[in-house]
C-alpha cells in the first residue's frame, strides 16, 4: 500500500490506499451505511460476522465509498513507513520556518522547535496507543482500521466524532488555502503577475483535479513532490550561502512579543496527528509503528531546525520585494534565474497536485459523517460506483457534486487572494486548529481510553491547558498581524 501513498504536499490529513490491490479482502462500504450503522459498531465490541465495516475516509477512494485494503496478514514495513511519515510532514510549513525563527530568535526559536517536536511526538504516541487499543478491540471483525474520528467517537460518542470531524475539515480547508497562497506567490514570481491574479488563473486546474472521483490518479506525484520540496530547501540555503554573509549574532534583533507567531508556525509543522493514525495502519503493525515515528521525528526535526536556523541567519538582512528581513515564504528569496525558476515551477506543480488530495480528504470527512451531504453532494449518491467490468467509474453524473466542489474551490481562492501575510496566516492555522488537534484533543481522548494515576492526570491536563493557552495567544497575535501587517511580513 505504501508505494501508492499520496504526498500531502505540505501538511494535512492523510490516508493511504493501494488502488491496484487485488487482495480479496478489500471491502466496499457506502458512507450512508457508515452513518446508519456507526452506533451499532461502537456499542458492541463483540459483533458477529454480519458487522458493517467501520472505515475512515480514504483519499484514494471515490467520494461515496470507502475503500480499505485489509489483508489477512500484513508484513511490517518500517522503511516505507519511515518515509511515508517524513513525506507526511514535509511541505508548506517548512517554507515559513525561517520567518518564524525571526520572531523568536535563533536560541529560543531552535530550542523551542525541538521542545514542540518532543511534545508533539509524545501526544502522537499516546494517540497511537488509543488507536492500537481500538484496533485490538476490533480484531476478528470486518471493520477497517480506526481513524482519528473513530477515536473521538470511542471516547466521547457521536459528539466526539463530530468535533474531530469538524476540526479535521477546518484544518484541511485552511491548508488548501495555504496551498493556493503558495501557488499564487510562486506562479506570480514566474510570470510577473500579481499573486491574486495567478491564483485565479490556476483555479480551473485545481478545481478540475478536485472533481476526480479517485485520487489514485495523482499518486504518481508523491515522490516527485518530496524531491521538489527538498530541492527548493537546498536551493534556498545554497543561494543564501552564495549571496549573503552570516552576521554577528548581536546584530540579529528580535521582538520577543511575537513569539506566539513562532508558536503557530511550529504547531502547523509538527502537529500532524491526523496523518500518523492512517500511516500506522499502513505500516502493517500499528503496535510497532511508534518506534518508526520516533526515528522519523528525529530526522524531520534535525533537517527542519537546520533549515530554519540557516534560512534566518542568511536572509535576515536580505532585501526581498523591497523589504529587509526574512520573507514569510522563504522561496521568495530566490533570485531570478533559470534554475531558481525551475525550482518554482516544480513547487507549483507539486502544490497543484497536492491541493486536491488535501481538499478531498476534508470533504470525505463530512461525507462519512453527515448523511444528507452524502445523498446530495457525493459523486455516486446511488452507490452505482462500478462499471460492468468491475472497475470504478471515472465520471459522476451528479451535477451537484461538480457545482459544490467548483464553488468551494472558488471560495477558498477568494480567501487566499485576500491574504497578504503568508506567515501570519500559517501561524493562525497552527495556533487555532493544529495545536488543538495536537495538544488538546489527544490527552483528552487518552484519559478516556486508559485509567490514569494522579500524576498522569496532572501531566495530561497540564498539556491541555498549555494547548488552550498557546492557542489563545497565538490566535490573537496572528489575527492582529493579519489586520495590521508589519513590514517584515509584508
Amino acid at each position: 500500500m505504501s508505494k501508492n501513498s499520496p504526498l500531502l504536499g505540505g501538511h494535512g490529513p492523510s490516508s493511504y490506499v493501494n488502488p491496484s490491490s487485488s487482495d480479496p479482502s478489500i471491502y466496499y462500504q457506502t458512507n450512508s451505511n457508515y452513518q446508519n450503522n456507526s452506533n451499532n459498531i461502537y456499542n458492541n465490541n463483540n459483533n458477529n460476522n454480519n458487522s458493517i465495516v467501520n472505515s475512515q475516509p480514504i483519499l484514494g477512494s471515490s467520494d461515496d465509498i470507502v475503500i480499505e485494503s485489509i489483508p489477512r496478514s500484513r508484513k511490517f514495513t518500517p522503511v516505507n513507513s519511515f518515509w511515508n511519515t517524513v513525506k507526511g510532514f514535509a511541505g508548506a510549513g517548512s517554507f515559513a520556518l525561517p520567518w518564524a525563527m525571526s520572531n523568536a530568535g535563533v536560541f529560543i526559536g531552535s530550542i523551542g522547535l525541538i521542545l514542540i517536536a518532543l511534545l508533539s511526538n509524545y501526544t502522537m504516541t499516546i494517540l497511537l496507543k488509543c488507536n492500537s487499543k481500538l484496533a485490538d478491540e476490533q480484531l476478528g471483525t470486518e471493520r477497517a482500521p480506526p481513524s482519528y474520528a473513530d477515536l473521538g467517537r470511542r471516547a466521547y460518542g457521536r459528539v466526539g466524532e463530530l468535533i474531530v470531524c469538524f476540526v479535521n475539515l477546518s484544518v484541511t480547508m485552511s491548508i488548501s488555502v495555504a496551498f493556493l497562497i503558495l501557488i499564487g506567490s510562486n506562479f506570480g514570481m514566474l510570470t510577473g503577475l500579481s499573486p491574486s491574479y495567478t491564483i485565479w488563473i490556476c483555479v480551473p486546474i485545481v478545481a478540475s483535479l478536485s472533481t476526480l472521483t479517485n485520487m489514485k490518479y495523482l499518486g504518481f506525484t508523491s515522490i516527485f513532490g518530496a524531491l521538489a520540496l527538498i530541492m527548493a530547501m537546498v536551493t534556498v540555503i545554497a543561494y543564501g550561502i552564495k549571496d549573503y554573509p552570516i552576521h554577528s549574532l548581536s546584530e540579529y534583533e528580535v521582538d520577543y512579543s511575537k513569539i506566539p507567531l513562532w508558536f503557530g508556525v511550529a504547531s502547523y509543522f509538527f502537529c500532524n496527528h491526523i496523518v500518523v493514525v492512517p500511516i500506522s495502519h499502513d505500516s502493517g503493525d500499528c503496535h510497532k509503528y511508534p518506534r518508526i515515528l520516533d526515528a522519523a521525528m528525529v530526522f524531520i526535526t534535525i533537517i527542519n531546525v537546520l533549515f530554519a536556523v540557516l534560512g534566518y541567519l542568511y536572509f535576515n538582512f536580505a532585501i526581498v520585494n523591497g523589504v529587509v528581513g526574512v520573507p514569510s515564504n522563504i522561496v521568495e528569496a530566490l533570485p531570478d534565474g533559470t534554475f531558481a525558476n525551475l525550482v518554482r515551477m516544480c513547487v507549483v506543480f507539486e502544490l497543484v497536485c497536492s491541493f486536491p488530495i488535501v481538499f478531498v480528504a476534508g470533504i470525505n470527512v463530512v461525507d462519512s459523517s453527515i448523511d444528507i451531504f452524502h445523498r446530495h453532494f457525493t459523486a455516486f449518491p446511488n452507490n452505482d460506483v462500478l462499471r460492468a467490468n468491475g472497475s470504478l467509474k471515472f465520471f459522476s453524473r451528479n451535477w451537484k457534486y461538480y457545482i459544490f466542489r467548483f464553488t468551494l474551490v472558488c471560495v477558498l481562492a477568494a480567501i487566499a487572494s485576500t491574504i497578504k501575510t503568508f506567515g501570519s496566516y500559517m501561524s493562525l492555522i497552527g495556533s487555532l486548529m493544529l495545536s488543538t488537534t495536537g495538544f488538546v484533543l489527544p490527552p483528552l481522548i487518552y484519559m478516556r481510553f486508559f485509567e490514569q494515576s494522579l500524576r498522569s492526570k496532572i501531566l495530561h491536563y497540564a498539556i491541555v491547558l498549555f494547548g488552550i493557552a498557546a492557542t489563545g495567544l497565538g490566535t490573537y497575535q496572528s489575527i492582529m498581524s493579519l489586520i495590521h501587517p508589519v513590514k517584515s511580513d509584508d
